[in-house]
């Protein structure tokens, strides 16, 4: 029985990650509202401070006018500036709020009994409002009770005391029941909205990516090569890459080796070709690279692939050795150019390769 209330009020049919993940979302949500709420808390009390000018039974309240005004004030302020950078603070800001206008009710009471509805509202308004599970709500009303039943029954009189308790009281089950059929339904959207944006994200990333390398895939290049053909930049430079032997190493070693080869080709590439993100897997063997930086030393960063490449050690594969042509806008003034001379020239190093029987893998 215990373990299904705390099920309940924790709102424990959501995994710990869902509830993590959502949170940022949640806390902007209630800082808006703290903000928000005491704005018109303020509103309110400004409006009690001039009444205390035109009516003199407004008088012996002005005093708690002023100090809820400046409370109201300082959360606020906190809301705005501090909670941005230190979300923890939202809850805190909260309680602080709520319980400095149940004060503030109490006091007035004391005076302006009728005139206290307003200010008691709120006091049930904030912990249901409040985006928080249903435990947390329960608390912040129970501790408002408690603070009262203190406050209240030394300074109140005894029949408006009384009034006000259970009224307190009644509406803040009501106010845990609401708050709870509420709150699951906000969590549940924020959750729900949170995983659409990753399953959003995970397909943007499928339809642009590699999946074997996390490479940018085929689509990818012909996007980039479409955005750039438009307006050819003067430093831009398109190299051709392709494995050498990688159906040999798939007849010979297993399809395994193969993707080793094909994931040892992509990590080389990143580590040759920094400083740009423009790299791409085009097919089953094959590499592009696009430059756009005028200055970048093309020729240094295909030596140290080369050397990467026949370095490399993996499970089933020990060194191995890649083709590589390069054309570029100095070259040529359009990109069709630039990429049909890029591909005879990786070719050509091919065929170089072959005629040569450069057989530079061998198992481990």
């Amino acid at each position: 029985m215990l373990q299904k209330i705390r099920k309940i009020m924790l709102f424990n049919d959501y995994s710990r990650s869902d509830l993590k993940a959502v949170q940022p979302l949640i806390m902007e949500d209630n800082r808006r509202f703290c903000m928000i709420w005491a704005a018109v808390n303020n509103l309110f009390w400004i409006y009690c401070l001039i009444m205390t000018v035109i009516n003199p039974k407004y008088h012996m309240c002005r005093a708690i006018y002023i100090l809820a005004f400046v409370v109201c004030t300082i959360c606020f302020f906190l809301s705005v500036y501090a909670a941005p950078k230190h979300p923890g603070l939202i809850r805190a800001i909260a309680i602080i709020m709520d319980e400095s206008l149940l004060l503030a009710g109490v006091f007035i009471a004391r005076y302006l009994a009728p005139q206290t509805i307003m200010v008691f509202a709120s006091v049930l308004i904030v912990p249901v409002v409040f985006i928080t599970d249903t435990f947390s709500t329960f608390l912040m009303l129970l501790i408002n009770i408690i603070v009262f039943t203190q406050v209240g029954s030394r300074t109140m009189e005894s029949e408006t005391y009384k009034w006000v308790l259970s009224n307190l009281c009644i509406f803040s089950v009501v106010g845990v029941l609401i708050g709870h059929f509420v709150n699951k339904a906000r969590f549940e959207r924020y959750i729900f909205a949170e995983s659409k944006a990753e399953l959003a994200e995970i397909e943007a990333r499928y339809a642009h990516y590699d999946q074997l390398t996390e490479l940018q895939n085929m689509r990818a290049y012909e996007e980039t090569i479409e955005q750039l053909a438009k307006q050819l930049p003067a430093g831009c430079c398109v190299v051709a890459v392709d494995i050498n032997g990688l159906k040999e190493t798939n007849d010979t070693l297993g399809h395994h080796a193969g993707d080793e080869l094909i994931i040892g080709t992509a990590k080389c590439l990143c580590r040759s070709f920094t400083g740009t993100d423009r790299i791409y897997r085009t097919g089953g063997d094959e590499f592009a690279v696009i430059i756009t930086d005028e200055e970048y030393d093309v020729d240094a960063a295909l030596k140290r692939l080369k050397r990467y490449c026949a370095d490399w050690k993996g499970e089933l594969i020990h060194g191995f050795s890649i083709s590589a042509g390069v054309a570029s806008a100095k070259e040529f003034d359009n990109m069709d150019a630039i990429l049909k001379v890029a591909d005879q020239r990786m070719y050509e190093s091919k065929r170089e390769y072959y005629e040569n029987s450069g057989k530079d893998r061998r198992r481990r």
